[in-house]
């Protein structure tokens, strides 16, 4: 009866450990997503979806707004749109 008890006690210790860990990435995960480096510089203020595939976000980065382009190809910058309310050409 005495080895049955110390394998259930193990067998808690060792679920409450990994549940604890999981938690902890958990936490880890959703601080980094919210609080990432230079995220507080970066907003994003459209996102278009063109196709499956093929999206377009306009971004305002320290101020300056910019349209870029994901695809296949990966991002690209489409135009630099300057900063505030005003437009560049």
């Amino acid at each position: 009866m005495n080895d049955l008890a110390l394998y259930l006690r193990v067998i808690g210790t060792a679920l409450f450990l990994c549940a604890g860990v999981v938690l902890f990435l958990w936490l880890l995960r959703k601080t980094r997503l919210s609080q990432g480096p230079g995220a507080e510089g970066i907003k994003i203020l459209a996102l278009r979806s063109l196709s499956h595939r093929a999206q377009l976000f306009l971004l305002e980065v320290e101020g300056e707004k910019l349209l870029i382009g994901l695809g296949e190809g990966g991002p690209r910058l489409i135009c630099k749109l300057g900063k505030g309310d005003e437009q560049a050409s």
